[in-house]
Formats: C-alpha cells, sequence, structure tokens
C-alpha cells in the first residue's frame, strides 16, 4: 500500500516537474521573440529616416541642377544676343547694288497660271448618231476626242477682292467656262460674286468636266441642264448663316442669263435664271462629316405659245469618311440627290421626277473605283426616261495625271429629243479618260 501511494507521488512529481520546465522554456522564447521585435522596428526606424534624408539630398541637387541649367540657358541667350550685335555693328550698307527695272515685282504680281488637258476614247455598242456625236446631251462615243484644254488664272487681287478665270479650247471653239470677280468677308458674313460663273445647284454643278468623279454627269442633270450644267453671267451671294440646326449653315442665291435649251430658254439674252440652295454640314466624328443640301431654279422656257416657266428642285445628301492620319490611303465618299422639274406650257405643266446615288472609294494612294446608278425623266416629256450605270476605275499617277476606265449601261425609253435626230437606243459604253495638268490648277474639286 505504502508502495503505491510512493508511486502515486512519484508520478505526481515528475508530472508537476514537466510542467514548470515547460513553462519556462515558452517564457523564454517570447523573451527571445519580443527582443526581435524590437530590434527589427528600430532597424525599420533608422531605415526610413534615411531614407528621408537620401530624399532631401536629391531634391536640394535636382534644384541645384535647374538652378545651374538655367544659368546656362540666360548665358547662352546673352552670347548669343552680344554675337548679333556684334554683327551688327560690323555689317555694312552696300551701297554698289543698283536696281534697273521691276521685273521682279511684276512677277509677284502674276496671277496663278495652270493648263489642263481632258482627252478620252470611246466605243459603244450602237453607233447611232444621237450616241456617237458630240451634242448638249452627249459628250460623244466611237471614237477619240479632246473634250476640252483649259487654261486657268487665279489670284488675290487686293485683301478683299480675288479674281478665277478658266478659258477652254474644244472642238467647237474658244469657250470662256467662267471668270468672275468675288468680294469676300463682306458684312453678315457674305461673300458677293459678279462675272460668268458655275450657279450652285445640287453637288455636281460646281464642278468642272475633269474634277467628275465619274467620265460623265448623272443622266439626269444632263437631262435637264445639258452637258455644260446651269452657267451664265450673273451675279451671286453666298452667305453664311447662324449654326441653328447644323455646325455649319451657307445660303447661295444667285441669278445669271443662263443659256440652256433643256429647261428654259435657249437664248441666254431673254431671260434670268434664278437659283438657290441651303447648305447644312454636320460634323459627325473626326473622321467623317454629313452634307444635306437643298437647291432650286427657277426661269423662263422656250415652250411655245406664251410665257412660260420651269421650276426645278433638288434635295441631296453626302457622306464622307477619311480616317485622320490615312486619308492619303483610305476614302469613302457617297452622294445622292433627288430631282423634281415643273415645266409649264400651253396644255399645263410636264412634271418629271430623276435621282442619281454615286459612291467613291478609294483603295489606297493611288487608285479608285466608284460606281453611279440614276433615272431621270425628260423634262419636257415625262413619258420619256432613261436608266444609267456606271463602273471607274481611276489610276492616279500622280497629283497631275490621272486615266480613268469606265463601263457604262443606258437603258434608255426616248424616241423624240428636242433638236435632235434619232434614233436613241439603249447601249454599253466603255470610256478611257487621261487627263493631266500642269501649273496650280490641279483637277480642282468644288
Amino acid at each position: 500500500m505504502i508502495k503505491k501511494i510512493g508511486l502515486v507521488y512519484m508520478s505526481v512529481f515528475t508530472v508537476f516537474t514537466f510542467i514548470i520546465s515547460r513553462t519556462e522554456s515558452q517564457a523564454q522564447d517570447t523573451l527571445q521573440k519580443q527582443a526581435l521585435e524590437q530590434a527589427f522596428r528600430n532597424y525599420q526606424d533608422s531605415t526610413n529616416q534615411r531614407i528621408l534624408e537620401l530624399e532631401k539630398t536629391v531634391r536640394v541637387l535636382n534644384e541645384l541642377i535647374m538652378e545651374r541649367k538655367q544659368e546656362d540657358e540666360m548665358q547662352k541667350l546673352l552670347d548669343e544676343a552680344g554675337r548679333l550685335s556684334t554683327e551688327q555693328e560690323e555689317q555694312k550698307i552696300d551701297v554698289s547694288k543698283k536696281y534697273f527695272s521691276g521685273v521682279r515685282q511684276q512677277q509677284g504680281l502674276n496671277p496663278n497660271i495652270g493648263f489642263g488637258v481632258d482627252f478620252f476614247g470611246g466605243i459603244s455598242s450602237s453607233d447611232a448618231g444621237s450616241i456617237s456625236d458630240p451634242s448638249d446631251i452627249s459628250y460623244g462615243n466611237n471614237g477619240f476626242f479632246l473634250r476640252e484644254a483649259q487654261m486657268s488664272f487665279i489670284a488675290p487681287l487686293d485683301p478683299f477682292t480675288r479674281g478665277k478665270g478658266f478659258i477652254s479650247a474644244t472642238p467647237d471653239g474658244v469657250v470662256v467656262d467662267e471668270a468672275y470677280l468675288e468680294w469676300i468677308n463682306l458684312p453678315l458674313n457674305a461673300n458677293l460674286k459678279m462675272g460668268v460663273y458655275n450657279a450652285e445647284f445640287g453637288f455636281y454643278n460646281r464642278y468642272h468636266d475633269h474634277a467628275l468623279p465619274q467620265f460623265d454627269r448623272p443622266r439626269v442633270l444632263v437631262n435637264l441642264f445639258g452637258t455644260g450644267g446651269l452657267n451664265g453671267p450673273g451675279v451671286s451671294a453666298n452667305i453664311m448663316l447662324p449654326p441653328a440646326i447644323a455646325h455649319a449653315t451657307t445660303l447661295d442665291i444667285s441669278a445669271i442669263y443662263g443659256k440652256n435649251s433643256q429647261s428654259f430658254i435657249a437664248d441666254s439674252g431673254n431671260g434670268l435664271i434664278f437659283t438657290g440652295q441651303l447648305l447644312n454640314y454636320y460634323d459627325l466624328t473626326a473622321s467623317s462629316y454629313l452634307e444635306v443640301r437643298l437647291s432650286g431654279a427657277a426661269g423662263r422656257n422656250d415652250q411655245p405659245e406664251g410665257a412660260f416657266n420651269s421650276y426645278i428642285g433638288s434635295a441631296g445628301i453626302a457622306y464622307k469618311w477619311a480616317p485622320v492620319g490615312r486619308e492619303k490611303y483610305r476614302t469613302l465618299e457617297w452622294k445622292t440627290e433627288f430631282i423634281y422639274s415643273n415645266q409649264e406650257f400651253s396644255l399645263g405643266n410636264h412634271q418629271s421626277i430623276g435621282f442619281y446615288s454615286s459612291i467613291q472609294n478609294k483603295l489606297n494612294a493611288r487608285c479608285w473605283l466608284s460606281g453611279r446608278i440614276g433615272y431621270s425623266e425628260i423634262p419636257y416629256d415625262p413619258s420619256q426616261g432613261e436608266w444609267d450605270f456606271t463602273v471607274a476605275f481611276d489610276f492616279w499617277q500622280s497629283e497631275f495625271v490621272f486615266t480613268r476606265f469606265q463601263y457604262q449601261y443606258n437603258d434608255r425609253d426616248i424616241y423624240g429629243r428636242k433638236n435632235l435626230a434619232g434614233p436613241f437606243p439603249s447601249d454599253h459604253s466603255f470610256i478611257i479618260q487621261v487627263v493631266w495638268a500642269m501649273g496650280p490648277h490641279k483637277h480642282e474639286a468644288y
């Protein structure tokens, strides 16, 4: 019994001794850990203090460097000023140089002069004279033709006016395409033009033939105004209106003595043609914009048995995309115009309609691919009409020379035209056009 009690006491003593030794070991570990943490904190504080001191030193050095640079730049400026001052003092006036004429001054007054040629050859599936022979409604086909050789003269006359002149030689003789004086920056944000010019109507009436996106004008414009468009001597005003409904709005009004046998009077001296156009411009993105045009023209026509008028209105929309920085290589342009004509005559009114839609795609720096579709009724006989379908490829050898290859199909339902003998069959045609220019007038598009 006593042995058992002794064994129990011995076991209890052993356990108690183990617990005490374990507790003392843990206490020592805790003290060591606390000492290490304190040492780390002291090291961290010392390191942060050194970093702050280094940053302060760097700031001081930067300030010294900037002051030194400013002193150096100031010294350079002073040295340059001293050098220039010395050169001015040493420079002597050469009184031996004499001027004998005003040749240089006269050359400075000369206008910018350009010369351009529009030449083409064509072949058609029809040899009818109405298609092959040049006329008021045809450029000619089945042969080679010089459409025009044009000289241009452009110059600012003074700070308030500028002048432009375009004289063309054609197989029919020498004609003045345009010659006008323009006063610019007048009150009410207006420009005033007087002379012979192409009136503002739709998208293409201001274009010269060589600047058209296809070889020919849309048939609806040719049937209304002929191949020459609305042109004549007169006066016009261009007014920049406040941008109420668009980013930019302009109003053009004009009165010309136009010579037009299709919709108005063939004799330019017997009646004025009044035109007007409202243009709204919208910026869509940095690379694209939209234009909306409303145009109108009114004047006497040559219907017999009385004094009758013609009224023509159009609504057009244009979109252009030219990516910023890559417009030399990629451009997309689309134009569509709807036209309505009302021509009075002794028994009532001839009401005709027409439209065209044209798209141009710039494939790279030198090549364009374009297409056009259009429909037109004859303004003095709406029962007659025609469709035209066009595809063209342009190769720009340089900004001074381009070659165009064009295919066109005309589906005609026409049996009689004014002052032109028939027949007027449907036809397929292929055109090769070469345009080149010398001088600053390089295929300018208005």
